[in-house]
């Protein structure tokens, strides 16, 4: 890991309690969780850390993540959070999940507790898996990929920029899935996934197309 201490930059999400858990477990340090939308509640435990985003004085060695689930929202905080001068952090992961030896990882990812995270692995920037989610060996994520709870990815899975996988999904073996995609919570997707596209149910069906680009 790149340091000790982590900031905690965009501070609306009720999963923010689980990354203060995960800090405190690794001896991380949390110099401040910052709300940076006016009128945002947090969720924060620890409310004696929560500053506004105007009260950010660090030095440009200051590192954060964005303790927030969808990629949208993680991206448009971690843009917001460069301007500052801020620096992305390496991998913050629980203890309580297994990571094999061989796999490569990007800046400012989150592994949620009960991960299990197959061999020969790539994980891009900025990827928020949650708990107890089942990843196949040779997965892909590209940035910004979310992750929810429990969700059982097969071997050799691609998955594209900014997608989002809920919870309880399960994803073959083989599956590419595109950029900015959606996979409904419990869905089974048996076939690939283009961009753009929320598909739902088992097995899993397009149900429309988003038009997010970031």
């Amino acid at each position: 890991m790149s340091s000790k201490s982590i900031i905690l930059f965009g501070a609306g999400s009720p999963l923010i309690v689980d990354y203060e858990e995960i800090c405190f477990h690794n001896h991380i340090e949390i110099q401040a969780i910052v709300i940076n939308l006016v009128g945002i509640e947090c969720f924060a435990q620890n409310r004696q850390k929560i500053i506004d985003i105007s009260e950010i004085n660090y030095s440009q060695s200051t590192d954060f993540i964005c303790p927030l689930f969808t990629p949208i929202n993680r991206f448009q905080a971690t843009q917001e959070a460069l301007s500052y001068s801020l620096k992305p952090y390496g991998l913050l992961c629980s203890k309580q999940s297994i990571l094999p030896k061989h796999f490569s990882c990007g800046n400012a990812c989150f592994i949620n507790s009960g991960v299990v995270l197959g061999a020969c692995s790539k994980i891009g920037n900025h990827i928020l898996i949650n708990r107890g989610a089942c990843l196949g060996h040779h997965l892909f994520l590209d940035d910004y990929v979310s992750i929810g709870p429990g969700v059982t990815i097969g071997g050799n899975v691609q998955v594209g920029r900014g997608t989002l996988i809920g919870a309880g999904a399960v994803i073959l073996p083989s599956i590419q899935i595109g950029r900015h995609a959606v996979i409904g919570a419990g869905s089974v997707v048996t076939k690939n996934v283009d961009n753009n596209t929320v598909v739902v149910g088992n097995p899993a069906k397009t149900l429309k197309v988003n038009h997010l680009n970031f």
